[in-house]
């Protein structure tokens, strides 16, 4: 009984150091991207939040207020069932989502969309850049210091900094249509701004 308590106690801080790191990294990423929260978005956040204010609860019931220990059990519990839900909403969803049919559908519209795109004006590129991109991205560097990578002479390396994928328009599409990793999708441009878009990234 005393090693399971043990392994418990192991466990639970743990949990709590590696929740604490994730949730400062997904508020930095969150702050960084200036993206619009979802339903999703937000329940995830809520549910978060909720199972680190319990579990900081249940800690101070074990180590301080000792007269609402009969509370631990129930609280352990609750946040159990939170981290799982959590989780449903975060990978679980991902791959339940996860459509071989839709990608491939998606990079024939990509294909589709590269032949169709008008020509890019550099001044509203950049205009572009600055607004929705500059406050992740470094145009003039290719260091991380910021939440993604610097961008500088992105058209003359070989591949993409995170997806690894060839440099070419249809992958820069994909990126800002279906992005990979943290970065936020960019639905709402149209053709006409996302070659602008491309236009400045070719000078930098």
């Amino acid at each position: 009984m005393e090693k399971l308590k043990k392994l418990h106690r192991f466990f639970g801080k743990l949990f709590f150091f590696t929740f604490l790191v994730g949730a400062v990294v997904c508020i930095y990423y969150l702050n960084q991207s200036k993206v619009e929260f979802t339903p999703r978005i937000s329940f995830h956040v809520f549910s978060a939040v909720a199972v680190f204010l319990l579990f900081s609860l249940k800690m101070l019931f074990v180590k301080v207020y000792k007269q609402f220990y009969s509370y631990v059990k129930p609280l352990g519990v609750t946040v159990a069932l939170l981290s799982f839900i959590l989780f449903s909403f975060s990978t679980g969803y991902s791959v339940v989502t996860f459509d071989k049919e839709t990608i491939s559908n998606n990079s024939s519209q990509t294909e589709t969309m590269v032949a169709k795109l008008p020509k890019g004006d550099l001044d509203s590129g950049r205009k572009l850049f600055n607004n929705l991109c500059i406050g992740c991205h470094y145009p003039d560097r290719k260091d991380y210091k910021r939440s993604a990578p610097g961008l500088k002479g992105l058209y003359q390396e070989k591949t993409l900094p995170v997806s690894k994928k060839p440099v070419t328009d249809e992958n820069i599409i994909n990126q800002l249509r279906k992005p990979i990793k943290f970065m936020p999708a960019f639905t709402d441009l149209s053709d006409k701004e996302i070659a602008d878009i491309i236009a400045y990234l070719k000078t930098l």
